[in-house]
């Protein structure tokens, strides 16, 4: 579903101490995610996943998670969205990124109908979009 583009922008800060071992991650995690609540994860894929969001590396993030599938889809759909609002120059790019995100949201939904992070991240990916 995702398109050839070019290269992401890389996140603009000093990443080296937003990386963390999995069990700094787990001990972090109930502060990192106290807005969206979502739970520590089960599977090592899904924890190293959202480990590169937490470094900033988006792309590499979104990568993981869909490779991981289930609960990696949250850090995939997170990851793109925030680069896409954050990160990406291009209006067009931008917006395609936006409706993979949303697209891939609304599968989960189907998926994971009880993941409330699956609806939310359709509705960020749409609400930006528009």
């Amino acid at each position: 579903m995702t398109r050839p583009m070019a290269k992401w922008i890389a996140f603009p800060y000093d990443a080296t101490s937003y990386r963390r071992s999995p069990v700094e991650l787990e001990r972090l995690w109930p502060r990192l995610h106290a807005g969206d609540l979502e739970p520590w994860p089960d599977d090592p894929k899904v924890v190293a996943a959202w480990a590169l969001f937490h470094a900033g590396e988006f792309r590499k993030a979104r990568d993981a998670g869909r490779k991981a599938g289930g609960a990696g889809i949250t850090v995939a759909n997170k990851a793109q969205a925030i680069y896409a609002h954050y990160l990406e120059p291009d209006a067009g790019t931008k917006l395609a990124l936006l409706l993979e995100v949303a697209a891939r949201a609304e599968a989960q939904q189907d998926d994971a109908p009880e993941n409330p992070n699956a609806w939310y991240w359709q509705a960020y990916a749409l609400g930006r979009y528009g």
